[in-house]
């Protein structure tokens, strides 16, 4: 536990920002469970209501107002999004505080010098800042979504509002766009920090696989170390991709859903007539949940392909030159590792890589084009 608290202290770490969100949403694995499991429960429950809401304004609205059937049928997508990434964190703690205590052992860039250094370097300062960009934007989603009640006299969300209970399902969804803006999106920015920390370590071992020279002296065992050392940390890299795959499997699923449901609906709404007020806050939407995708397809496309090159950065060494039997031997099966192909999915039903990505774009604007038909059938 306590490598995992040393995460909020390491200004070098990359998940510094995510860890820091999640500690202050109660998600981070560290916290005391009780606490965790309590204030998890009611942010879950907070959501059920808003989802039976929704739900309830769209059997209300659907043949009279299309528009306010959208936004209620956004509020369950927001909701049910919410629901799984609170549940998926809390219900995996055990596995996400061994992930964390097991990237403690990843190495570190400024063991590294030269181009691979300052390459790495890059990769990490970067996505530190576009983290930095994506939380603005949630703030500012967030802003857009509570300045309703105040531009519009709606609520900040769609859904059925019983008499006499507006100014109470106003202060709770102020609550949940907190914990929307803090949960959602430190789970999102947690997994792309971890993602691009295992692209991270995958080109410091091409790096070291491609060094690998052979010793003039049959008897010196330096070079079967290194290259033992360099297998077991290939192992290692393997099983962590595995298990963060297990972990966030269910986070894939609903990702997929959900960015494809709000995309399109966000889309739908933003190019009919209508206050450009509530126009710009699904424009903004629409936004923040292509970034939360691509927050998770671009990152594992980077790893998968990392891990692709062992193989040739094997192959790039001199290793043909080597005469030690065994070593060969081990070079052998990390090559035969290597061609694996390495595979992030939601349950074995969809892949999460780049493609994946282009094809939410793709099917958010066919929907969108469906809903538009439906509208003018319907009118």
């Amino acid at each position: 536990m306590k490598s995992a608290i040393n995460t909020l202290t390491d200004p070098d770490d990359i998940s510094i920002d995510p860890s820091k969100v999640l500690w202050y949403i109660r998600l981070h694995p560290a916290v005391n469970p009780l606490w965790s499991g309590i204030i998890s429960a009611i942010n879950v429950a907070f959501c059920c209501l808003f989802i039976t809401l929704a739900i309830k304004g769209v059997l209300f609205s659907y043949q009279e107002d299309i528009f306010f059937t959208a936004e209620c049928l956004q509020t369950c997508s927001l909701m049910i999004h919410t629901i799984v990434k609170i549940s998926v964190l809390f219900t995996h703690r055990t596995t996400f505080l061994q992930l964390l205590q097991e990237k403690s052992n990843f190495w570190k860039i400024q063991d590294f010098s030269g181009e691979i250094h300052d390459e790495c370097s890059t990769i990490a300062t970067t996505v530190k800042k576009m983290f930095r960009c994506y939380y603005f934007l949630n703030f500012v989603v967030c802003l857009c979504f509570d300045l309703q009640p105040f531009l519009t006299g709606y609520l900040p969300s769609g859904c059925y509002v019983p008499a006499g209970s507006y100014t109470y399902l106003m202060v709770f969804l102020w609550y949940l766009s907190c914990v929307v803006v803090l949960g959602v999106g430190g789970t999102d920015t947690c997994f792309c920090s971890i993602a691009t920390s295992l692209v991270i370590q995958f080109k410091l071992l091409n790096h070291e696989l491609k060094n690998i020279k052979p010793s003039e002296n049959e008897f010196d065992t330096t070079p079967r170390n290194k290259v033992k050392r360099l297998t077991q940390y290939h192992v290692f890299l393997l099983s962590y991709c595995e298990k963060l795959n297990t972990m966030f499997r269910g986070v894939f699923l609903i990702q997929f859903l959900s960015a494809i449901a709000s995309g399109a609906l966000s889309v739908f709404i933003f190019m009919q007539p209508g206050a450009w007020v509530n126009r710009f806050k699904f424009l903004l939407y629409f936004l923040d949940t292509t970034i939360e995708s691509a927050f998770y397809c671009v990152p594992l496309e980077f790893v998968i392909n990392a891990a692709n090159q062992i193989g040739d950065s094997v192959y790039e060494s001199e290793w043909c030159e080597i005469n030690d039997v065994h070593l060969k031997k081990s070079l052998r099966l990390l090559i035969a590792k290597s061609q694996k192909m390495m595979v992030f999915s939601a349950y074995g039903l969809i892949w999460i890589n780049l493609r994946t990505f282009l094809v939410i774009c793709k099917t958010v604007f066919s929907f969108y084009t469906y809903l538009n038909s439906a509208r003018s059938i319907s009118a």
